[in-house]
């Protein structure tokens, strides 16, 4: 198997992982909306087993939004580095497709969720 390798921002966290990924999600409900900043969020899912943080461990902070889910940082410079999401993926590891170092076409989300919310100037 083939690893996927990321980082946060000022690189003092990164982390690997092993493919087959699940599936890349864009996701417009409002907790990605709010905790991420933006319009929606893009996440890699996979089995959380596949998932290590290489280096940087101790500066992960998390925040769980509620009972099933949680977004995991980096303490220094905020970037999500994973989420939780128990209501629909539970046993795997959301990755913020930001935080991948190689992108290629794999990468493009294949599942587009809470369409009701997407912003309106979104096609």
């Amino acid at each position: 198997m083939k690893n996927i390798n990321g980082s946060c921002h000022c690189g003092k966290v990164s982390w690997k992982a092993l493919s087959p990924i699940k599936t890349v999600v864009k996701c417009h409900c409002q907790n990605c909306r709010k905790l991420q900043g933006g319009d929606y969020s893009n996440w890699v899912v996979l089995a959380k087993e596949q998932f290590e943080i290489s280096t940087g461990n101790e500066l992960i902070a998390h925040y769980q939004f509620n009972e099933r889910s949680q977004k995991s940082f980096c303490s220094v410079c905020g970037t999500v580095i994973f989420g939780i999401n128990g209501k629909h993926f539970p046993e795997h590891k959301l990755i913020s497709l930001g935080t991948i170092k190689d992108y290629n076409d794999s990468l493009k989300p294949q599942l587009e969720v809470y369409t009701e919310n997407k912003a309106p100037w979104l096609e």
